[in-house]
């Protein structure tokens, strides 16, 4: 799956350079950490959805796409492939990996922190601790990052869903040790 996900983001990738692969997957293509099964591309420009959905549907063998606010998921070759506008400033520029434009490791540690506050998803706290061992940032630092990030959210509040463990059942002990 990791090697039909990656051909499939170094195929879509060159059509769409306003946009850029993030969260779990594209991790998974750095660090082969844990199997995704989707790609998120996100642009911090809004995009004409009409437009797009043509486009991609040009380009590839759609199977079946739906109209999610201001994101489009796509069935493609047996996968969802999402396109989602996401107005945050980005802390780190975005960066190349194989071709691929991605987004910066510490970027996602912080969506990751604040996507623990929209849903309960062990997938969330599982990255961020991965990413944490692997970087150690400083509570500080990623306290004054994700606020300028995301103005106006409380980072504790945030924080306090990612570290809500029982919320996470299938969470394994060493990720729970590292963001304690």
């Amino acid at each position: 799956m990791r090697d039909k996900l990656f051909e499939l983001a170094r195929r879509i990738q060159p059509h769409f350079k306003r946009f850029y692969l993030a969260g779990g997957t594209a991790l998974m293509f750095r660090y082969n950490h844990r199997l995704n099964e989707d790609l998120y591309f996100l642009s911090p420009h809004a995009f004409s959805v009409n437009r797009l959905i043509a486009k991609v549907r040009r380009l590839f063998p759609v199977e079946s796409y739906e109209i999610l606010g201001d994101n489009v998921d796509f069935r493609v070759e047996g996968v969802q492939v999402s396109f989602v506008f996401f107005p945050l400033q980005n802390i780190k520029k975005t960066e190349r990996f194989k071709g691929i434009r991605v987004v910066s490791d510490y970027d996602i540690f912080l969506n990751k922190i604040y996507a623990a506050g929209r849903r309960i998803d062990w997938k969330d706290p599982f990255d961020a601790a991965y990413l944490l061992k692997i970087h150690n940032w400083s509570r500080e630092q990623v306290k004054h990052d994700f606020e300028h990030k995301f103005p106006s959210q409380s980072f504790e509040i945030y924080l306090g869903a990612l570290l809500s463990f029982e919320d996470y059942p299938e969470l394994p002990d060493w990720a729970r040790e590292t963001l304690k």
